[in-house]
This record gives C-alpha cells, structure tokens and sequence, in this order.
C-alpha cells in the first residue's frame, strides 16, 4: 500500500475570502509550504485549520 497524505486548510490571500483547500499528495506538506504554494512573493496569504493526515492506499 501507498502513503498518501490529504491536507485540508482554510485559506486566504490577500483581501480575498476565506477559502477551503483539499489536497491528496503523496508527501507531506506544512502550512508555510502551502502558503508558499498559493501566493507569489509579494502576496500576502493566510493560512488557518491547517491538517495534513495520512491516509492509507490500495
């Protein structure tokens, strides 16, 4: 079996709403990693109820 990893978060850039996130990968992923992932370098973007779980595959 494979190691999957699901992230669900919540969120935002700049003035933007709050927005929800649900990503299947097969590594893991931090909220700072995921912020990165979203914005540009000059975006500000928030990230909140952050949780990466792993998950089992056949």
């Amino acid at each position: 079996m494979a190691k999957k990893y699901q992230i669900t978060a919540e969120v935002k850039k700049e003035w933007q709403e709050w927005g929800k996130v649900l990503l299947n990968r097969d590594s893991r992923m931090t909220a700072e990693s995921l912020a990165k992932s979203y914005g540009a370098p000059k975006i500000a973007v928030q990230v909140r109820n952050f949780q990466c779980v792993r998950v089992e595959h056949e």
